[in-house]
Formats: structure tokens, C-alpha cells, sequence
């Protein structure tokens, strides 16, 4: 087939197969018709080969051929191409020579998107000596006037120049497509024309999995090098992962998900398919199903923001099943991104700055966190991160964006991500006699951003054993099998929908028994503890929201505000309860010191005061005794003084004495 045969053969096409869908392009406003491949091939396979194997004069072929219909009038109507079959798809990590010059379809993750900026297509050019003015195309990276006029002049001054919008966009393999430790491959993809539409572009997001189709293009990697590196010409982007919000639902499956929410049973079921193959553990999975849901995001006039995702901690003994509870969460959720806290750096959690090889110019890369905006970022093994690395969270978690003054870029990344974490206690198990929140190693301020922290516990307990060991062996003998109540693909649609349609309002019942749980919980304190603070009542209205959400309700009713309180009471009994006192204590989370230890610290402080000598030093075994007549007991005072040594307000100025510094 030669290019004339080309252009009348796809006259034929848009004029007797695709002729309505140009017609909606055209009518829409649009600078393009996408054309479905298999249609293509199906009008003429020798015309899906002739493009394949000649890509740009196919293109032009079809840009050509599209000109012939009477709804397109302007010159720069574009077609893309879409859906090319699953055989001619080429791993990033298999692209070679070989498909230089071919139209190939390649799937990856965009990691990094560059700024568009204009670049010229053909420009003008004056001969300075005579006038004469010659149009040359510009096909490289630098601009290239004619090498002579007839005159004999070789001066020439651009006069006019046809430009039209680029981006460069890296693609990263997908994870799942890595074997082992491979390290990830990478391609650069240029975007021009109405693929950099301001509409367009909220597809080219980092973070959205993307499916391109374009021309295998080459370039040397510097000046008369025999050494060159592949770049993608795109011919047309479509997103294959997206957020929850733009998951597009047809009119019977929204009918069908509507029909299950109208079931009374809808909640139970949802928390029942959370991770189905992991025994027990169904406050966490209530939780979890929750955090996927969330509450709803709100914009006050005075531009105060209240977050509405969750954010989840799970503590807990190693063998208990958190890791698997994340990878599930991970993979549900689109735009999920489950990390490693041991191998992740601040930066590759949030944002870095990296330089661009092509331009040389600074650009932003995106962490895990920031990735995963307006889904899901599982973070396992919180605990063994650098304290700095963990840090980097605070912003992220509260204020839901990053902010990053790195280089020359000045920039806020959004970071609307809800976080499930999990690590271990600090010796590995807990500790019984220990309160819980003093065996979490993960810093105070860190901690109380979390609405609810889950320890996971290991007992033995023969009747529950019997079961676990029984779900693990069937799990391994029919591995296929899963108890789920409502299926992966389905419940994602349903979250889909939920997310997308659902904002419920707090009612005026809703609110009174959420008003009278805190101020409840408020008076119980005793003098200078805090039971609750309003970061809990935040939680609880999130919470509350995300019930409602959860069974397609407009409005927040008591019995979801009752959910909300049930979980969270749940959670406090089991981290923010004074073990001495049996009185919940919220300082314990906040600040990792409850009210009794506060004021054990300040009497065994005062007694050093008191029992200082002219060289300001008080004898132990004396400060131990006068302890021990203010009640405190040998060796929780001689924990105190461990614990005031370690922060550095004591010292040992000779064996046997301390001395406040």
C-alpha cells in the first residue's frame, strides 16, 4: 500500500464508518477525532499495517483522510489513536532499535511532567542581502535557518515563526511489570498539540498510570555522537488508573450499586470484604473500610480547610498480618501506593527536586505521598524511618500539601492522601505491664496526627487459634477462594460511586450525641488531664461521615455518629487510658506523658530543689526516700531520674549525686 492508497482508504473509513464520531468532535469543539484500533483493523487490516510500520506518513495519511468530511474545517484536525491490541504493546524495559520508526503502544506510570513551552515548527526566513525569503522546517533542537540564498548570501533573520505547545513527560514502569530488583525503566514522552490543552491535562498527572501510543523516536545523546537514546512522539494518552472520582460508571452499573446500598445489611458486608483471607482483626478492617470512604473535604470563606481523609496507625507484634492488611488496602484503592518505611527517604515520601537531562533545568519529582493524591498511601514499617524522613510527614498528613523550596523552585504539591501505617512495638512485642503508647517509637507529634491508632496483639487463646490456623490452611489448599461478600472490582466501583455522588450533611441529632460524647468525655478528666481535645471531635465527624458515605446516605444520623464514637472509644481504651488511673488521658498520644507521670516528674524535681547542697547537687538514695513519702515508688522514681537524665535536665556530677543542669 502507498500513501495515496492511504488517503483514500481512510476518506472511505471517516466518511462510512467513523462518520458520527468525527461529526461529535467536530460539533464538541475539539482539535482531534480518537479513533478505537480494532475498528480500524476490522475496515482494513492492510491499513493498521501500513501505519504501523510507516507511522508518520499513516498519520498524515489519516489527517489527510479526515479532511475529505464536510463537518471538519480546520487544517490542524488531528487523529489520535486508541486501544491497539494487547500483542503489540512493548514493556518499557523491552523497548530496542528495532522499534525506532514504529507506532507501538507502552503502558507506564508518569513520574515527572515538564512545563509546556511553545517550540517552532517552520519558520521564515529574509535573506539580509536581497529580501528573499524562504520557509524552512525545524526538526531539531536548535533553530536552522537555509544554508544559502540564490544571491549567494548566507545571512538570514527569522521573520516569522509557526509554533505550536510541547511538554515532556518520563514514564516509569509499573511496579507489578518489574521482576525481582530490577531497577525501573524509563521513557520520555513529547506531547504536542491538543494533548497539552489545559482540559487535557489534568490526565497528566504524576501518579495516573497511562496507557501512550506514538512514534519510537531517536536523538544523540550529545553533539556527533554514535551513541543515541529513544524518546516516544505520542500520537494519543489515555489514562488506565485514576482516582476514585474519575472512575466513569455506566447507567446500570450505578443502578446496581444504588440497589446494593438499599440493602439493609450494606455495612457489614463492605467491612466483611476487607482483606477476607486475613482471620480476626474486624475493628481494623470496620477501619480500614472507613479510611477508604472518608469524610468530606471543606472549604470555610475565611479559606480554613478541614481535611476529609482518615489517617490510620496500626502497632503491632510481627505475624499479626498488618503488611497484608496494607498491600490489600494498596491495591484497592486506585492510586494506591504502598512503601517500605526502611527504604524511603523523606524526599522519595514527598517531593524532590531533580534535574532534567534534555533542558538542564530543575523540575519537581513526585514522592509516594503526593503520588498517591486523592487515594491511598500504605507506609509499612513506619518505625524504622530516620526520625527526619518521618518528619516530613507532618505537613503532609494535617495540612494535606507539601511544600517544597528547593534549587530555584518555590512550589505546594497537593497531598490529599489518606495514610495507613504500620510498625512494630519498640522490643518487637509488647510488654504488659507497660502502658502501650510508651512501647510506640514513633515521636508524639507524629502520633496525635493519626485519628485512630490500632495495637495488634498477639495472644494465644486456643478457641481463636483453632480458627486462624484453620482460615491459614484453607487459604493454602484453595487458594483461589475467598469469602468476600461483595467482590474487589465490584466494591471499587462502589467506592467509586460513594466518593463521587455522596457528600453527607451532619444532622442536628448527629451532632448533639457527637456534642454530648465530648463534653462527657471532657468533664471527666481530672485536675490538669485532658480525656479528649478537639483533634478527637474532628476524628469523630469524619468518621461519622464516612459511615453515612458508606451506605449512600445524604445525611450523617445518630446511628452513624454512634459508629464513629463505638470505633473511637475502641481505640482510646486501648492507647489513651492511664493504666494507673483507669481514666482516659489523651496526653499520653499527644505528648507520650500522661497526667500521673507529669506530676511525678515535677515532685521528684522539687525534691532535687529541696534536697540540693551548696554544690547543687542532691544525694540519690535521699531523693529515692523523700519519693517514697510522696508515694512514688522506688523504681518508678529511679525510672524518672533515667528518663530526666536521658533528655538532659539531670546529670551525675560524681557517683551517687545528681544535679539539675
Amino acid at each position: 500500500m502507498d500513501y495515496g492508497e492511504a488517503v483514500t482508504e481512510f476518506e472511505e473509513f471517516f466518511s462510512e464508518r467513523y462518520f458520527q464520531e468525527v461529526v461529535e468532535a467536530a460539533k464538541d469543539g475539539r482539535d482531534s477525532v480518537v479513533v478505537e484500533f480494532e475498528k480500524l483493523d476490522m475496515f482494513s487490516f492492510e491499513l493498521t499495517d501500513y501505519l504501523r510500520e510507516n507511522p508518520v506518513s499513516g498519520v498524515d495519511a489519516a489527517e489527510e483522510g479526515v479532511q475529505s468530511h464536510e463537518q471538519v474545517t480546520g487544517e490542524d484536525f488531528s487523529v489520535r489513536f486508541v486501544n491497539m491490541p494487547e500483542e503489540d504493546q512493548v514493556l518499557l524495559k523491552n523497548l530496542r532499535s528495532e522499534h525506532i520508526g514504529k507506532f507501538i503502544p507502552v503502558e507506564g506510570m508518569i513520574k515527572r511532567a515538564s512545563q509546556v513551552k511553545p517550540e517552532v515548527v517552520s519558520a521564515i526566513f529574509e535573506c539580509t542581502a536581497c529580501g528573499d525569503r524562504y520557509e524552512k522546517e525545524q526538526d531539531s533542537s536548535e533553530l536552522k535557518s537555509p544554508y544559502k540564498c540564490d544571491c549567494g548570501s548566507k545571512k538570514f533573520d527569522a521573520i516569522e515563526k509557526n509554533m505550536t505547545d510541547t511538554q515532556m513527560v518520563t514514564l516509569e514502569e509499573d511496579p507489578e511489570s518489574r521482576e525481582g530488583s530490577e531497577q525501573p525503566s524509563s521513557l520520555s514522552v513529547r506531547l504536542e498539540g491538543d494533548l497539552v490543552d489545559p482540559d487535557f491535562q489534568k490526565k497528566i498527572v504524576p501518579g495516573n498510570v497511562v496507557e501512550v501510543t506514538g512514534i519510537m523516536r531517536e536523538r544523540p545523546l550529545k553533539k556527533n555522537s554514535k551513541k543515541f537514546d529513544i524518546y516516544m512522539e505520542a500520537n494519543h494518552v489515555e489514562p488506565t488508573q485514576q482516582e476514585f472520582e474519575e472512575f466513569e460508571l455506566s447507567g446500570d452499573e450505578a443502578e446496581e450499586i444504588r440497589a446494593m446500598a438499599e440493602e439493609g445489611n450494606i455495612y457489614e458486608r463492605i467491612v466483611n470484604s476487607i482483606a477476607p483471607s486475613i482471620f480476626g482483626h474486624d475493628r481494623i478492617k470496620e477501619a480500614i473500610a472507613l479510611q477508604i470512604f472518608g469524610g468530606v473535604k471543606k472549604t470555610r470563606e475565611d479559606g480554613v480547610k478541614s481535611r476529609g481523609d482518615l489517617h490510620l496507625l496500626l502497632i503491632g507484634e510481627p505475624g499479626t498480618g498488618k503488611s497484608q492488611m496494607l498491600k490489600f488496602t494498596g491495591e484497592l484503592a486506585p492510586k494506591g501506593r504502598y512503601v517500605v518505611g526502611k527504604s524511603s527517604t523523606g524526599a522519595g515520601l514527598t517531593a524532590s527536586v531533580v534535574k532534567e537531562e534534555s533542558t538542564g533545568e530543575f523540575s519537581l519529582e513526585a514522592g509516594a505521598v503526593v503520588l498517591a493524591n486523592k487515594g491511598m498511601a500504605a507506609i509499612d514499617e513506619i518505625d524504622k524511618m530516620a526520625a527526619e524522613d518521618r518528619s516530613s510527614l507532618h505537613e503532609a498528613m494535617e495540612q494535606q500539601q507539601i511544600s517544597v523550596s528547593k534549587a530555584n523552585i518555590q512550589a505546594t504539591l497537593n497531598a490529599e492522601t489518606s495514610i495507613l501505617a504500620a510498625g512494630n512495638p519498640k522490643f518487637g512485642r509488647f510488654d504488659p505491664y507497660e502502658p502501650i503508647p510508651e512501647q510506640i517509637n514513633i515521636g508524639d507529634t507524629l502520633l496525635s496526627r493519626f485519628d485512630m491508632i490500632f495495637p495488634v496483639l498477639d495472644e494465644p487463646d486456643e478457641e481463636k487459634d483453632k480458627e486462624l490456623a484453620g482460615t491459614i490452611l484453607q487459604n493454602h489448599i484453595d487458594p483461589e477462594d475467598t469469602d468476600a461478600e461483595i467482590q474487589q472490582e465490584e466494591l471499587r466501583k462502589y467506592i467509586a460511586y460513594a466518593k463521587k455522588n455522596v457528600r453527607p450533611q451532619l444532622t442536628e441529632e448527629a451532632s448533639q450525641k457527637i456534642q454530648e460524647f465530648y463534653v462527657n468525655m471532657r468533664s471527666k478528666g481530672d485536675e490538669g488531664s485532658v480525656p479528649i481535645t478537639a483533634r478527637q471531635l474532628e476524628a469523630l465527624i469524619r468518621i461519622s461521615e464516612a459511615a453515612a458515605r458508606a451506605q449512600l446516605k445524604e445525611e450523617v444520623d445518630v446511628s452513624d455518629a454512634e459508629k464513629a464514637i463505638d470505633l473511637l472509644t475502641y481505640c482510646l481504651k486501648q492507647v489513651g487510658m492511664d493504666p494507673e488511673t483507669g481514666d482516659f488521658d489523651i496526653d499520653i498520644i499527644e505528648s507520650g506523658v500522661s497526667n500521673s507521670q507529669r506530676n511525678r516528674l515535677q515532685t521528684i524535681k522539687q525534691l532535687i530543689d529541696t534536697l540540693a547542697g551548696d554544690d547543687d547537687s542532691a544525694e540519690i538514695e535521699e531523693v529515692l526516700e523523700h519519693a517514697q513519702e510522696d508515694g512514688i515508688e522506688e523504681d518508678k522514681a529511679e525510672e524518672i531520674i533515667e528518663k530526666l537524665k536521658r533528655e538532659g535536665e539531670l546529670f551525675e556530677p560524681q557517683q551517687g549525686h545528681i544535679q539539675k543542669i
